[in-house]
Protein backbone atom coordinates (compact mmCIF):
# COMPACT_ATOMS: atom_id res chain seq x y z
CA UNK A 1 0.00 0.00 0.00
CA UNK A 2 3.13 2.40 0.99
CA UNK A 3 4.45 1.98 -2.71
CA UNK A 4 1.29 3.12 -4.05
CA UNK A 5 0.97 6.31 -1.59
CA UNK A 6 4.29 8.28 -3.57
CA UNK A 7 1.69 8.11 -6.98
CA UNK A 8 -1.29 8.91 -5.62
CA UNK A 9 0.30 12.19 -3.78
CA UNK A 10 1.73 12.99 -7.40
CA UNK A 11 -1.69 12.33 -9.27
CA UNK A 12 -3.55 14.24 -6.08
CA UNK A 13 -1.14 16.89 -6.78
CA UNK A 14 -1.58 17.26 -10.15
CA UNK A 15 -4.77 16.82 -10.18
CA UNK A 16 -5.32 19.95 -7.63
CA UNK A 17 -3.08 21.50 -9.75
CA UNK A 18 -5.08 21.40 -13.26
CA UNK A 19 -8.18 22.52 -10.49
CA UNK A 20 -6.42 25.97 -9.61
CA UNK A 21 -5.63 26.14 -13.76
CA UNK A 22 -1.99 25.20 -12.91
CA UNK A 23 -0.34 22.38 -15.89
CA UNK A 24 1.69 19.78 -14.92
CA UNK A 25 5.53 19.82 -16.38
CA UNK A 26 5.72 19.65 -19.73
CA UNK A 27 8.82 21.08 -21.08
CA UNK A 28 12.32 19.61 -20.15
CA UNK A 29 12.81 22.56 -18.18
CA UNK A 30 9.68 22.52 -16.42
CA UNK A 31 10.34 18.99 -15.68
CA UNK A 32 13.89 19.83 -14.27
CA UNK A 33 12.39 22.14 -12.20
CA UNK A 34 10.24 19.77 -10.50
CA UNK A 35 12.87 17.50 -10.13
CA UNK A 36 14.81 20.12 -8.19
CA UNK A 37 11.84 21.15 -5.87
CA UNK A 38 11.04 17.23 -5.02
CA UNK A 39 14.84 16.89 -4.28
CA UNK A 40 14.25 19.21 -1.95
CA UNK A 41 11.37 17.98 -0.42
CA UNK A 42 13.33 14.83 0.01
CA UNK A 43 15.87 16.49 1.54
CA UNK A 44 13.57 18.10 4.31
CA UNK A 45 11.86 14.87 4.70
CA UNK A 46 15.28 13.17 5.62
CA UNK A 47 16.04 16.28 7.92
CA UNK A 48 12.42 15.61 10.17
CA UNK A 49 12.97 11.66 9.77
CA UNK A 50 16.82 11.52 11.08
CA UNK A 51 15.58 14.13 14.02
CA UNK A 52 12.81 11.80 14.55
CA UNK A 53 15.14 8.88 14.85
CA UNK A 54 13.20 7.00 12.44
CA UNK A 55 16.45 6.98 10.10
CA UNK A 56 19.96 5.74 11.31
CA UNK A 57 22.96 9.02 9.95
CA UNK A 58 24.36 6.41 7.70
CA UNK A 59 20.67 6.31 5.77
CA UNK A 60 20.17 9.95 5.88
CA UNK A 61 23.55 10.83 4.04
CA UNK A 62 22.73 8.00 1.68
CA UNK A 63 19.38 9.97 0.38
CA UNK A 64 21.47 13.24 0.63
CA UNK A 65 23.73 11.77 -1.54
CA UNK A 66 21.43 10.28 -3.95
CA UNK A 67 19.62 13.35 -3.93
CA UNK A 68 22.40 15.13 -5.12
CA UNK A 69 23.82 12.94 -7.53
CA UNK A 70 19.94 13.26 -9.19
CA UNK A 71 20.49 17.44 -9.29
CA UNK A 72 23.39 17.10 -11.25
CA UNK A 73 21.56 14.73 -13.21
CA UNK A 74 19.19 17.06 -13.96
CA UNK A 75 21.56 19.77 -14.25
CA UNK A 76 23.33 17.76 -17.17
CA UNK A 77 19.66 17.51 -18.76
CA UNK A 78 19.16 21.04 -18.89
CA UNK A 79 22.16 20.92 -21.57
CA UNK A 80 21.13 18.30 -24.32
CA UNK A 81 18.36 18.23 -26.88
CA UNK A 82 14.74 17.85 -25.45
CA UNK A 83 14.51 13.96 -26.48
CA UNK A 84 18.11 13.28 -24.32
CA UNK A 85 16.63 15.49 -21.57
CA UNK A 86 13.44 13.76 -21.30
CA UNK A 87 15.40 10.30 -21.38
CA UNK A 88 17.91 11.76 -18.50
CA UNK A 89 14.92 13.41 -16.29
CA UNK A 90 13.16 10.08 -16.52
CA UNK A 91 16.04 8.32 -15.15
CA UNK A 92 16.66 11.13 -12.29
CA UNK A 93 12.93 10.63 -11.77
CA UNK A 94 13.14 7.30 -11.13
CA UNK A 95 15.40 7.39 -8.41
CA UNK A 96 13.80 10.42 -6.74
CA UNK A 97 10.68 8.07 -6.82
CA UNK A 98 12.72 5.29 -5.51
CA UNK A 99 14.01 7.95 -2.31
CA UNK A 100 10.21 8.97 -1.84
CA UNK A 101 9.28 5.38 -1.66
CA UNK A 102 11.83 4.44 1.07
CA UNK A 103 11.30 7.77 3.20
CA UNK A 104 7.54 7.03 2.80
CA UNK A 105 8.09 3.37 4.14
CA UNK A 106 10.01 5.18 7.15
CA UNK A 107 7.47 6.94 8.07
CA UNK A 108 8.12 10.05 5.71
Amino acid sequence: MRKYAATLLLLFIVSACAQLGLEAPQTPAQKVAAGYATAEAINRSTTALLNGKKISSADAQHVLDSTRSARKGLDIAKTLDPKAADAKIQAQQAVLKALQDYLTSKGG
